[in-house]
């Protein structure tokens, strides 16, 4: 029996992650569509949790291949896990460049874990906590109170990102260190991007095709 993960695993891992990504991406805009705001944005968040887990496990697996190889088991086991814990993979989608294409209020908001209080505030009927109590005293939260602006910021963000992907490949024939995710960007999914016509307002730079035609 093997202790560590196969490469076929970590291939996998990556592109169905990414797979589920894509699905629950366009879920929450049918949600969305359907003023179901607060199952909108509870959908998204995870759809940003599981692109970032797809983006640290190739980051993982690409590493260990160009340079010395996969670490121990114990460092593995550490690392996957991880990938259950949902603040971590937050930080980790804005991470390694990507903050710098977003505001620095909304980074600051995620490092604060703020991402995912509003995660639980659109699944849950609940009381806030201060310093890890119920406060007893506090209003209760419900679903409801999600704003049809906190989903579709979310959904804009995403969709900004994959549409980046997608004309990233574009240009450079690939985007991804694993074909099989590459093979994932499709013109079909490009066209159900552009259904979208939000925009997050919380990048910093244009997308990467904007800054493209500029460039030329």
């Amino acid at each position: 029996m093997r202790e560590q993960l196969s490469i076929y695993k970590f291939k996998r891992i990556a592109t169905e992650a990414f797979k589920n990504g894509l699905r629950l991406h366009f879920d929450s805009i049918l949600l969305f569509n359907n003023n179901s705001f607060p199952s909108a944005l509870q959908l998204s968040i995870l759809a940003l949790e599981e692109f970032s887990k797809s983006y640290w496990v190739e980051h993982y697996y690409y590493s260990s291949i160009t340079n010395s190889g996969f670490p121990d088991k114990i460092f593995e086991q550490e690392w996957l896990n991880l990938l259950y814990i949902h603040p971590v993979k937050q930080k980790a989608f804005f991470g390694w460049g990507l903050h710098h294409d977003y505001g620095d209020k909304f980074i600051k908001s995620i490092d604060k874990g703020e991402l995912e209080i509003k995660k639980q505030k659109a699944t849950y009927v609940g009381l806030n906590k201060k310093r890890n109590k119920v406060d007893v005293n506090s209003r209760i939260s419900i679903p409801m109170q999600i704003k049809s602006k906190d989903a579709k910021q979310i959904i804009s963000l995403i969709n900004d990102y994959l549409k980046d992907c997608c004309d990233m490949k574009k240009f450079y024939e690939f985007h991804f260190e694993i074909a099989e995710k590459d093979d994932l960007l499709t013109e079909e999914l490009y066209e159900k991007l552009h259904q979208w016509k939000s925009r997050s307002g919380i990048r910093k730079i244009p997308l990467f095709k904007t800054r493209l035609r500029r460039s030329q």
